[in-house]
């Protein structure tokens, strides 16, 4: 899970209960959350927040980038299809989109070129599956695959793994989802989970503390950096609500496994913990909640631990 500083646009009359949760985040009051209620783009950001855009979110980068060890480019080690495919795209160094048939492979981090692409692939064709291997990326970003996966009323074939934003927000907005042997959906957290503000706020002071910026400029673009953080994490929150309400899954599955369980980095659920949470018509192996981790491990670039809940 990863965030971006780009305008958000905020809910418009969301009912109240989508608020609850995220202003003891913030700092904000509930009277304050509740008041949000019109679509408005945030801000343009100035020079000095785009110049430390990267860094204030450094500490939440953790599956954004590709992940060398997911599949090559091909249809992966689970995936079985024939034939050339219908419209190929490479996205950037190691995204890539396909169709075949009515269905769409995508392999790669979540990004907007990576969405564009996607969509074109799908653009007149009566497309029934989204074929995924995923670590993940930026929140927003996610969101708005998941948001086309739903509105498509797409099924979802996760191939090798499926992470953070990609399990988040593409995994559970599908129609039916089905895991491959061998592979996994797993979280780490999403725009409410704990620390999130406080992370981003320590990153960017750090990195201005070490320019040797007079008191006065230092205090400056410390504070420039905080309100960006806020604003972005407030819409972003705003939107996941939205999100997760309109899908009727609870936000919680993304951060059970590190808030109550004691998880450190990724979790996963078996298929019966996972309707728990409201994210059904889910298939998957026999064994796919007693994989071996250390198998499991080199097979998506990461340590992916079970949380088996109470």
């Amino acid at each position: 899970m990863c965030v971006d500083r780009r305008a958000i646009l905020l809910a418009k009359t969301i009912p109240a209960s989508i608020a609850d949760g995220f202003e003891p985040a913030l700092g904000m009051s509930r009277d304050i959350a509740r008041t949000k209620t019109r679509w408005t783009n945030l801000p343009r950001m100035d020079p000095m927040h785009q110049k430390y855009g990267f860094l204030i979110l450094l500490p939440i980068l953790v599956a954004c980038a590709t992940n060398t060890n997911m599949a090559p480019d091909g249809d992966g080690p689970n995936f079985q299809s024939t034939g050339n495919p219908d419209f190929y795209v490479q996205v950037s160094r190691g995204i890539t989109v396909k169709r075949k048939g009515d269905t769409v492979i995508y392999r790669g981090s979540l990004t907007k070129d990576g969405l564009k692409a996607m969509r074109d692939a799908g653009l007149g064709h009566p497309i029934t599956t989204l074929l995924i291997d995923s670590a993940g990326g930026e929140i927003v970003v996610g969101m708005d695959f998941g948001t086309w996966v739903l509105e498509r009323g797409l099924n979802v074939v996760v191939d090798r793994a499926c992470l953070s934003s990609c399990a988040n927000y593409v995994f559970t907005a599908a129609r039916k989802k089905e895991i491959l042997p061998g592979a996994v959906v797993a979280w780490h957290g999403s725009a409410k989970q704990p620390g999130l503000l406080e992370q981003m706020h320590k990153a960017v002071e750090d990195d201005i503390n070490a320019k040797g910026l007079s008191r006065r400029k230092r205090s400056q673009e410390i504070a420039h950096a905080r309100q960006t953080n806020i604003e972005y994490v407030t819409a972003a929150i705003y939107k996941q609500n939205a999100f997760f309400y309109r899908i009727g899954v609870d936000e919680y599955v993304t951060r059970i496994g590190n808030d109550k369980y004691g998880v450190r980095g990724f979790f996963y659920l078996s298929v019966v913990d996972m309707a728990s949470f409201g994210i059904d018509n889910v298939s998957a192996s026999a064994d796919y909640a007693n994989m071996e981790p250390h198998a499991l491990a080199r097979r998506v670039g990461f340590p992916v631990s079970l949380a088996r809940l109470d």
